[in-house]
């Protein structure tokens, strides 16, 4: 989790150093290995695992600080995207598993599965709009890819990830299609 830190600082350190779209796609990809672990910060936290103010976008504010910030946000949002959509298939969502918010306690088995996909979804679809404003269109595509693949091997290892790769595999394929057949027409 410490290690989340070290690459979100290197990518932070990045994106106020230069303005090159190379050193930009550096960077989304620094806070996107960041953001697949960050969340898990709360457990070094007096605050609980499956905190809704580290298992949420709200990590994400702090990219808002700067605009020369937004490949660190597009980073990020990918990131925490691909670990919420984990953390929505634990072995049972109960106890640990289930999202608490402070000074409400747990949110309880479906709200916790609400929350994680819905925060999920929106932390993906966020990041690639973000990761497409930023970058040249071949730099974003080749970024993409990179963290494609970082993805593939996040979720490979983590408990949950199989069954979020699946989930993302097929909003892929129907994103691809969808978008052929609006080609065709």
């Amino acid at each position: 989790m410490l290690i989340a830190l070290v690459w979100l600082a290197a990518a932070i350190l990045l994106a106020d150093r230069s303005h090159r779209p190379v050193v930009h796609a550096v960077v989304v990809v620094c806070a996107g290995i960041a953001g697949t672990t960050l969340p898990d910060l709360d457990l070094l936290l007096p605050i609980g695992h499956r905190s809704g103010l580290t298992h949420s976008l709200l990590p994400l504010m702090l990219a808002l600080c700067a605009r020369h910030w937004r490949p660190v946000m597009a980073g990020l949002a990918i990131g925490i995207g691909l670990h919420l959509a984990a953390d929505a298939f634990p072995n049972a969502m109960r106890g640990f598993a289930t999202v608490k918010l402070p000074g409400v306690g747990s949110l309880g088995v479906s709200a916790s599965y609400a929350w994680l996909g819905v925060q999920a979804v929106v932390a993906t679809i966020v990041g690639a709009v973000l990761l497409a404003a930023t970058l040249p269109t071949g730099l974003a595509v080749l970024t993409a890819a990179m963290l494609t693949a970082i993805g593939i091997a996040y979720l490979f290892v983590t408990d949950g990830g199989w069954w979020a790769l699946a989930c993302y595999t097929a909003f892929g394929w129907i994103a691809i299609t969808h978008s052929r057949r609006r080609t065709v027409s």
